[in-house]
């Protein structure tokens, strides 16, 4: 079907017929296109390279065109034949790409690097995050929208995890200052994105390059033209799926038939036909679990920016403003973003820049959390009660006598922000001196600055839950500063030999100060807030502060040689030195081999065939992303009475020493291809990885006698292996119309090699969603923990006598043995023993998917684009906690004995027994924080990320205009999503790396209309 398009020919009519053949220096170009100027009239040639092109006016101007060549012009002056030879486009083929510390030509890339052009997927998918638009383009990368909270951020992640207890996001490194944030960037400044994803291409960045590399290049501006350039869209974002809820009226009947099964009251115990009828009329109820939304809320961003310069300096100065509100009440963002690029010629010889970027940041949201969250208890607390009665106090009392905070009030007294102040100041010179000799010395300096602050007022939950009000201020000062000195020397002595040496020596300081002070009881809160903490309660007022300084030292050597076009060698070393870890210095090295077959002779003359690279590289990177003093013991002040009553302050170890730390390692093994047809029309790019991080850093549990339960130590080991498939087509290629089509597809199974336990595994560190992990040598990451679950207790199963597992009876029934009565939910003993313990459980799931993958198509059709993307992912479970928490089935969360869950509909009573839902059953045993594969359900999903259509005008009149382009679109992001997954959005339990794939109150991700337009002159 891809060769028939791609083959096919097209033709139109007018005055004279013009035919000929089209071809380079090694035969016919099939699909070329030829287009007389000025018009729509045009064709491509065929298998042979030939054409056939009616109705030409005798006068005109042929235009000839390919990918990968030198478009030419001929005027027609009456021939009717016409052969041209096409040239390859030099610039075309020294394409070059950034890698670590310096650029080198795409042809000479021997590691694993993706790349994406970022005006294309901002076209394709607008945002105001350009981690947004990265989702799906390339093999390997995993950009997950883990939650449709505006205050947070995409996840990120490059060839799985790789680490338990240290940073697992790539390092991002921006015009090569090494640090920053994508969500900070204005999309509209960037020009490309390139991802190193193997050792030997991120070894460059020994310990900071542990979880892959993202750099970042922003525009160059045109020289002696000034150009103001100015973007804008309007975001609708609306709830794209609520709970399934009962309506307050049917919840009242199903909570008076919990009264009657469970309690054995009379009809109408909670309520009465009175209040079923206003619940029917809806003139009472209120269903919070829709209530809670914001339904539409609207984004807004708008970017401007000013480029030009002349012959020695050029300048691109930048603003950006997005305030973007969240479909969850009270939860938003803005953004006030800035940037200043200077670069100058000084003389032949020297060059300097200065680099100016910051942003201003603001966030907001309720209390979403895994603890008593809103958007659990939200979805289950009674609608049949108001948030408030008629005294104006919240409703914190279930039907049955229950207290949990009223959800509303998460809403109504939310009172908390978070103030960023981020500015980076950076600026180089580069002294070019000999030929291809050059020398760049480079110092970047942050100042970040934030301001969180709470209030909990009366009313608050805060309030609730301590009897006490507060006001938290929270201050966050860090100064860091990285000074690079590069020495490049790059050079082409002749058509066989070609080098690109580096040299580095890197010095960086981190300086991190903290500053809490809370106040109690405070007077006047609601007017003063947290502006005088000094009024607040002096027996209960607390300050706490802390400071943490490190700094790393490296240098780096790396040499890039090939040979006669067709034979690559990339070999490096690295060493750094922490003062993070006692063992402070590691080295790693990398190297990486690459053969382009394609100009051998025996492929030379091949026209079929344009590219054939192999590939195979090695490379170790580290990670000291530990937290600073860890190999000190920790002390805490603690307060001694003597036995006469006097106290004093004595310290004690509040956190064990771990005094042998060292770096983590990661050894990557990589073999790729890059294999392209057509004269570049289908082009594949495939990779095979395994990649061993070793001395994981690992809480390792210990005999509580030895006076702790855990201490840190280099003791774990994780497994990635995975392979990656890059697809790209240019099915149609003319000027009329063009198709372009990108296909990736990724594989990555991360397991725990090593797990120093007695038994090989270790419940992974935390509470709440951690609960459900199990760290198991051998196994999966992100393999889920629990019972096996086996419907519910029939009464005949209840009254049989128990069997333990040797066959034997004891005199008693299943249901005197574990304590159940019928309606009851059943695990299974898989020892028999009459009891339920650790013996029982066993992995019920994972949340790593087993592979992923994007496909991406842009359509132009004169002045009119339409793309659509689609991403997927497949092979993993949900552990949906939050659906657990409707039957009030976890400890930490506290619902009523009966939750407006439709499925409660279906539940097992003496006359309904086919069925796997509990029943409303009083006595018996309902086992709380079961974790078990009731809740578990595949997670698998298909996902429409956006559908574009755009039209820019034509640019004879924009020229008429005075202006040099204008585009308008419109976009709806999130339209639809194919899933098994019963709750809100499966995409959006996937964002924290260790725990992803487990539902435990999940923000969801919401549905967009956009339209924009984007305007320069």
């Amino acid at each position: 079907m891809l060769l028939f398009v791609l083959f096919a020919t097209q033709a139109n009519a007018q005055n004279i017929t013009v035919t000929g053949t089209v071809s380079d220096n090694l035969g016919p170009v099939i699909g070329a296109s030829i287009q007389v100027e000025g018009t729509s009239n045009g064709c491509i040639t065929d298998i042979d390279g030939n054409y056939t092109l009616p109705n030409v006016p005798s006068n005109a101007t042929l235009v000839f065109s390919y990918i990968g060549y030198q478009t030419q012009k001929i005027a027609v002056a009456g021939k009717t034949h016409i052969n041209v030879t096409l040239s390859e486009d030099s610039q075309l083929l020294q394409e070059v790409v950034v890698v670590g510390y310096g650029v080198q030509r795409k042809s000479d890339l021997t590691g694993a690097v993706a790349s994406v052009k970022t005006a294309d997927a901002l076209k394709s998918t607008p945002t105001g995050n350009v981690s947004d638009a990265l989702q799906g383009r390339m093999a390997g990368v995993s950009v997950l929208s883990g939650s449709g909270d505006p205050s947070g951020d995409n996840t990120i992640r490059v060839r799985g995890i790789n680490s338990i207890t240290a940073e697992t996001g790539p390092l991002v490194v921006i015009d090569g200052f090494i640090g920053g944030s994508l969500q900070s960037l204005n999309p509209a400044d960037i020009a490309s994105i390139e991802v190193l994803k193997d050792a030997s291409a991120t070894a460059v960045y020994g310990s900071r390059g542990a979880n892959g590399v993202i750099l970042v290049t922003t525009k160059n501006p045109e020289k002696d033209k000034l150009t103001v350039s100015f973007n804008a869209f309007a975001n609708i974002k609306t709830v794209a799926k609520y709970p399934d809820n009962l309506s307050p009226y049917e919840y009242a009947n199903l909570v008076n038939d919990y009264g009657k099964e469970y309690f054995g009251y009379g009809d109408n115990h909670f309520y009465s036909p009175e209040q079923l009828e206003a619940f029917k009329s809806g003139k009472a109820g209120f269903d919070y679990s829709r209530e809670i939304f914001r339904s539409p809320a609207v984004t807004q961003n708008y970017e401007l920016s000013i480029a030009g310069g002349g012959e020695k300096t050029t300048f691109l100065a930048s603003l950006r403003y997005q305030d973007d509100q969240g479909i969850i009440k009270e939860s938003g963002s803005q953004i006030y973003s800035w940037r200043l690029k200077v670069d100058t010629k000084i003389k032949k010889w020297l060059k300097a820049g200065l680099n100016i970027y910051g942003h201003y940041r603001e966030t907001s949201k309720p209390r979403i959390t895994e603890y008593d969250g809103l958007i659990q208890q939200s979805m289950y607390f009674p609608s049949t009660i108001e948030p408030k009665n008629e005294e104006g106090e919240y409703n914190n009392s279930f039907f049955d006598g229950g207290k949990a905070y009223n959800p509303m009030g998460y809403i109504w007294e939310s009172s908390n922000s978070n103030k960023t102040i981020n500015n980076r100041i950076q600026g180089y010179v580069q002294f070019d001196i000999l030929d291809g000799l050059s020398f760049r010395s480079q110092l970047g300096v942050l100042f970040d600055n934030r301001l969180n602050t709470s209030v909990e007022n009366e009313d608050s939950y805060y309030s609730y839950k301590n009897s006490l009000t507060q006001g938290q201020a929270r201050s966050y000062w860090n100064t860091s500063w990285l000074n690079t000195n590069t020495l490049s020397y790059v050079k082409e002595f002749n058509e066989n030999h070609r080098i690109n040496a580096t040299a580095v020596f890197e010095q960086s300081y981190d300086n991190n100060y903290n500053h809490t002070g809370t106040g109690y009881n405070l007077d006047y809160i609601d007017m003063i807030g947290v502006n005088n903490l000094a009024w607040s309660d002096s027996n209960l007022a607390a300050i706490a502060s802390d400071r943490s300084i490190n700094t790393l030292m490296s240098g780096m050597l790396r040499v890039n040689y090939v040979f006669m076009n067709r034979y690559m060698l990339t070999a490096s070393i690295r060493a750094d030195g922490s003062s993070r870890l006692k063992d402070k210095w590691s080295y790693f090295p990398s190297a990486a081999l690459a053969w382009d077959l394609k100009q051998e002779n025996f492929l030379k003359e091949n026209s079929f065939i344009d590219q054939l690279k192999l590939r195979l590289g090695y490379g170790s990177v580290g990670n000291q992303a530990v937290e600073a003093y860890r190999i000190y013991s920790k002390m805490t002040p603690v307060t001694v009475t003597t036995p006469n009553g006097s106290s004093s302050t004595a310290y004690k170890i509040d956190r064990p020493a771990a005094p042998f730390l060292k770096w983590e390692r990661n050894d990557q093994f990589n073999v790729g291809v890059d294999f392209g047809i057509l004269n570049g029309r289908v082009r594949l790019t495939a990779d095979w990885y395994s990649k061993l991080s070793k001395d994981i850093l690992l809480e390792v549990a210990r005999p509580s006698h030895m006076g702790y339960t855990a201490i840190l130590d280099n003791a774990g080991e994780i497994k990635n292996t995975g392979v990656e498939f890059t697809i790209s087509a240019d099915p149609f290629s003319d000027k009329e119309f063009s198709w372009h089509t990108d296909l990736t597809l990724s594989h990555n199974k991360g397991t725990f090699n090593k797990i120093p336990t007695a038994n090989h595994r270790q419940q992974q560190a935390g509470n709440f969603q951690n609960q459900i992990f199990q760290m198991i040598e051998g196994e999966k990451l992100g393999s889920f923990w629990g019972y096996t679950f086996a419907g519910v207790w029939q009464e005949d199963d209840v009254n049989a006598p128990f069997v333990d597992a040797n066959g034997q009876t004891n005199g008693k029934t299943n249901g005197e043995v574990y304590k159940v009565k019928p309606g009851n939910s059943k695990y299974v003993d898989v020892n028999k023993d009459g009891v339920y313990n650790d013996a029982d459980q066993g992995i019920i799931g994972c949340g790593q998917p087993t592979f992923n993958w994007g496909w991406n198509n842009t359509f132009n059709y004169k002045n009119f684009d339409f793309s659509f993307f689609v991403v997927g992912f497949h092979g993993f479970d949900i552990y949906n906690a939050t659906h657990q928490m409707g039957y009030n089935l976890i400890k930490s969360q506290q619902m009523a004995g009966v939750t407006p869950m439709r499925e409660l509909l279906n539940r097992w009573t003496p006359t309904n027994t086919n069925t796997d839902i509990p029943g409303f059953v009083k006595g018996g045993t309902e086992n709380k924080d079961f974790f078990s594969t009731r809740f578990v359900e595949n997670g698998s999903f298909i996902k429409m990320k956006s559908i574009t259509l755009g039209y820019t005008l034509p640019e004879a009149t924009c020229r008429s205009l005075g202006i040099n382009n204008l585009r308008v679109y419109a976009s709806v992001q999130n339209p639809f999503h194919i899933t098994k997954y019963s709750g809100l959005d499966p995409e959006a339990t996937m964002g924290s790396p260790l725990v992803q794939g487990v539902d435990w109150g999940a923000y969801p991700n919401s549905r967009n209309y956009l339209i924009g337009l984007n305007f320069s002159f």
